[in-house]
């Protein structure tokens, strides 16, 4: 029961981000009521529940009949089951602190109702940091992926964000503060070498922004070099297949943020993993 309600709430979280960004990509205000973007007319509540209305519609507009965007079902499922995945992290956290699980048959077992209660505020504190974290990512990956914009309405105000909830989690601020720049200077040195041809300027706050959420430099390694061999994988597989021309842009920005993701939640046993095989 505590995972459904939690997936139930990244579902609707994510029905909120879908509105934020097809408004903030049309500017356009967050505020008001929910309507076709095809006939313009005004959604019942039942229209809006997310992921079922766009299983019972299936996938068209009631009225218009018009093409339902598949980004809105995929986006609430997206979010969904990051929240899930940060609840389970912080789970795994607690049962490693408390000592609240029982051992049966050579497994490890805990129920989430259990870890729930035992949640400190500190543990909510966890728990909800990396799930605003991943909620910051998914925006920016959909932006970048679609659009290849990382708008400063979402970067500029997460930045600030970030920070906040790290300095409440009292992760050091000289290591902070370290990998925020050296994430800024990456990209900002290929944005003035390049006068803007190689990546863009959003980079360079999606690069400080990405620092400030892994908090290490070492993280922010690991992480760049992910996303630098993914891109590369994608894009040779992409040119055998004729999907793409050689010199042909492709979002780094959403390159970036699933490598963040990962290097959010596996990216110390990477590190160490990489570490160990160089000593």
């Amino acid at each position: 029961m505590t995972i459904l309600l939690i997936f139930t709430f990244g579902l609707c979280l994510g029905s909120f981000l879908n509105v934020l960004i097809f408004r903030l990509k049309d500017d356009k205000s967050i505020l008001g009521r929910s309507q076709c973007p095809k006939c313009l007319r005004q959604l019942k509540w039942f229209e809006n529940i997310p992921l079922l209305s766009f299983i019972f519609l299936r996938a068209k507009c009631a009225s218009c009949k018009q093409p339902i965007s598949w980004q809105y079902p995929l986006v609430e499922l997206t979010s969904g089951v990051l929240w899930v995945v940060a609840f389970v992290i912080a789970s795994e956290a607690i049962r490693r602190s408390a000592a609240i699980s029982t051992f049966s048959n050579g497994i490890v077992t805990s129920s989430a109702s259990s870890v729930l209660l035992a949640m400190t505020p500190n543990d909510w504190l966890v728990f909800t940091t990396f799930g605003v974290f991943v909620t910051i990512l998914l925006v920016l990956f959909v932006f970048d992926f679609r659009w290849y914009i990382l708008p400063d309405q979402i970067t500029i105000p997460a930045i600030v964000i970030v920070i906040i909830l790290q300095l409440f989690l009292s992760v050091s601020i000289t290591n902070l503060l370290i990998a925020g720049l050296a994430g800024a200077a990456w990209f900002g040195a290929q944005y003035f070498v390049s006068k803007g041809k190689w990546v863009g300027d959003g980079d360079i706050r999606l690069g400080a922004l990405i620092g400030l959420m892994l908090g290490t430099w070492q993280l922010l390694l690991t992480t760049f070099f992910m996303a630098y061999i993914g891109g590369a994988i994608i894009s040779i597989i992409l040119l055998l297949l004729g999907k793409v021309k050689r010199g042909a842009k492709l979002p780094m920005g959403a390159f970036l943020t699933v490598a963040a993701l990962i290097g959010l939640i596996w990216g110390n046993k990477i590190w160490q993993w990489y570490m160990g095989i160089l000593w």
